[in-house]
């Protein structure tokens, strides 16, 4: 019997090292496809099936906002699986971003928990017995840690 394929989840943000630590704590139960901006990520997405997308809103070339738009436009079926992973967003940012009907809004810094319960509540479960060796304090280790690299 072999084992169903994992859920794949693309991750779009300009940040390095973001994308590296996200990608560090979910790739055990998903498969991580990344883009570094809105363009990049339009890409992925005509191409590609993903059963999330973990969206920053600011970026360079084309940001969260126009990726919103477009699937809003052609791909309507994809916002309910659009989690909004940004920082310091302002009250009329959120709810510009709520009124897409998007699965979630996740601050930046997030607590490794709150990522997690928010891909599975857009995908379902991974089916990973185990779960996650990794808790919040490893995770704010790893992210110094990728800070202090040059």
């Amino acid at each position: 019997m072999s084992r169903p394929e994992k859920p794949c989840v693309l991750l779009v943000d300009d940040n390095e090292a973001t994308c590296t630590l996200i990608t560090a704590l979910l790739q055990l139960d998903y498969i991580i496809e990344t883009a570094a901006d809105g363009t990049q990520a339009l890409e992925k997405l005509k191409t590609g099936n993903y059963d999330a997308v973990l969206l920053d809103l600011r970026m360079p070339q084309l940001d969260g906002f126009g990726v919103l738009e477009y699937l809003e436009a052609n791909r309507r079926d994809m916002l309910s699986h659009i989690i909004v992973l940004t920082a310091a967003l302002t009250k009329k940012e959120i709810e510009r971003a709520k009124s897409f009907a998007i699965c979630a809004i996740i601050s930046k810094p997030f607590e490794l928990d709150d990522l997690q319960a928010a891909v599975k509540a857009c995908i379902g479960p991974s089916g990973n017995p185990f779960g996650s060796v990794l808790t919040s304090g490893v995770v704010l280790l790893l992210a110094d840690l990728i800070r202090r690299v040059p």
